[in-house]
């Protein structure tokens, strides 16, 4: 696979990385600019489309680990090229987390899989007690906005302090924000100082 031939992000609002048409007026999305996320900044390396989606359902769900490598790689190199040009590191990454029972039916979790080699080439340590998923909720994929946003209520719970820290959480995929927009509002009540949200794809 050629990395030339892969889809690109041509334009994103950078706080939620929603993919916008080209020639936009404004930077942010609609939904920012009236409802802003409890997170500051993100950045996602692909559309959510063929082939980077069947790369990711063949990781969740058929075990594909070496395509969680490939894309932390991707990730790093997006990192280091052009997201931090100016701006320190995060102190921690949060992979996003799943709760017991999805990660015992997987085996994995996904997010943390992507983000090992993040973690290690850019010597950011990774925190995977912190924040916990103690509910279990439905997947969020077919659900309508409001059932997304009772689904994940509550959802979260932080077993740390994170005052005046800077936090990258790292997700697989970004579909509505919800499911983050639960788990950086907990990060923030705990004290994060800044929250960066870095993800494979976005819907």
């Amino acid at each position: 696979m050629c990395y030339k031939n892969l889809p690109i992000v041509a334009q994103a609002c950078p706080q939620c990385a929603q993919i916008l048409p080209n020639k936009i007026q404004s930077q942010h999305c609609g939904t920012c600019l009236s409802n802003p996320p409890p997170f500051d900044h993100a950045f996602t390396l692909f559309p959510y489309e063929e082939p980077i989606a069947l790369l990711l359902m063949a990781l969740k769900f058929s075990g594909a680990l070496h395509h969680a490598q490939l894309f932390g790689e991707l990730l790093t190199q997006k990192i280091r090229l052009s997201w931090y040009h100016q701006l320190a590191l995060p102190d921690l990454i949060i992979p996003m987390p799943l709760h017991q029972d999805r990660l015992k039916k997987r085996g994995f979790n996904q997010a943390l899989e992507i983000a090992r080699p993040v973690s290690k080439q850019l010597k950011i340590p990774l925190d995977l007690t912190g924040l916990i998923r103690h509910k279990a909720t439905q997947p969020q994929t077919f659900l309508k906005a409001r059932a997304r946003r009772a689904n994940v209520a509550r959802a979260f719970l932080a077993r740390s302090h994170y005052h005046n820290l800077t936090i990258a959480v790292l997700d697989d995929i970004i579909t509505t924000t919800e499911t983050l927009r639960a788990c950086c509002r907990v990060l923030k009540l705990k004290g994060a100082k800044s929250i960066h949200v870095w993800s494979v794809a976005r819907r």
